[in-house]
């Protein structure tokens, strides 16, 4: 079973189904133009954190738990026997912490916890529940995560599922829904749900998802480009994106790690981060 969790995080493509409740269908605007194309890179920057190798990337909204669920399996992937010793590879910043539960997930799964876990990006407190069940010869089984991860006086809450079906008779073969939830750049709660993400950090990501601006409404985001991201500050620095709402679209490119350009309505506009 921790194998199949060890799967769960090391697939390097992703897709969900799952749909939105909440905020309609966005309209781009002039007025607009500029939040939604940072909706749109955050939604890039999930769905590459979410992908095997982007986990690595040092990109600015990467999530501690994601962080936290791929070293779990190496771990796992090495050994399964060394789940049981995850909390000191994770809660490895200067007041400890502990991470308890992968020991005694079994068959049916079981909740891991976070005491404190001073990972040296925050400092983690939560649950990561796993639940799994098996018909014949295909295995279903969901991760939830729920943690607040404390840095610097702030507080974050960061809300996370994966749900994969494997099927033993063809073991190289995983299906994979995934949403996550995270803080952007601009201090905005973003969700991005039917995601799917190809590629790495050297030749850059290939995505296409849904993207949830909490002011105005439901995108879509869809790279002509791969997207890089080599820049210190955690933004990409090379690679173009589409962002379609209902009927329109635009363009928007990265050009360097300072700015990104917009084409929209026939005219193309810079903007700094």
């Amino acid at each position: 079973f921790l194998l199949l969790l060890a799967a769960t995080v090391l697939t390097t493509a992703c897709s969900s189904s799952d749909g939105d409740s909440g905020p309609g269908n966005a309209t781009i605007t002039n007025d607009n133009a500029q939040a939604l194309a940072i909706a749109g890179t955050e939604g890039v920057k999930q769905a590459a954190n979410n992908s095997n190798a982007s986990l690595f990337a040092k990109t600015a909204n990467q999530s501690p738990v994601q962080k936290a669920t791929v070293l779990l399996a190496q771990q796992v992937s090495q050994d399964p026997a060394r789940a049981s010793d995850f909390s000191s590879s994770i809660c490895t910043g200067p007041s400890g912490g502990t991470v308890t539960g992968f020991d005694t997930l079994g068959q049916n799964g079981g909740t891991v916890t976070f005491n404190q876990c001073d990972t040296g990006f925050g400092v983690m407190n939560g649950t990561m529940t796993v639940t799994s069940s098996t018909s014949g010869t295909v295995t279903t089984y969901r991760i939830d995560a729920n943690v607040t991860v404390t840095y610097m006086n702030e507080v974050e809450t960061i809300n996370y599922s994966s749900t994969c079906t494997f099927d033993s008779n063809t073991p190289e073969s995983y299906s994979c829904t995934y949403d996550s939830t995270a803080k952007g750049i601009d201090g905005r709660t973003y969700k991005v749900s039917d995601i799917k993400v190809s590629g790495n950090d050297t030749s850059g990501y290939t995505v296409s998802a849904k993207v949830t601006d909490p002011d105005n409404g439901i995108i879509t985001i869809k790279t002509t480009t791969p997207v890089t991201f080599k820049c210190s500050n955690g933004q990409p620095d090379n690679g173009e994106i589409v962002v379609t709402a209902g009927d329109n679209s635009m363009t928007v490119t990265f050009n360097d790690c300072s700015s990104f350009s917009i084409n929209f309505n026939g005219s193309t506009t810079t903007y700094n981060w």
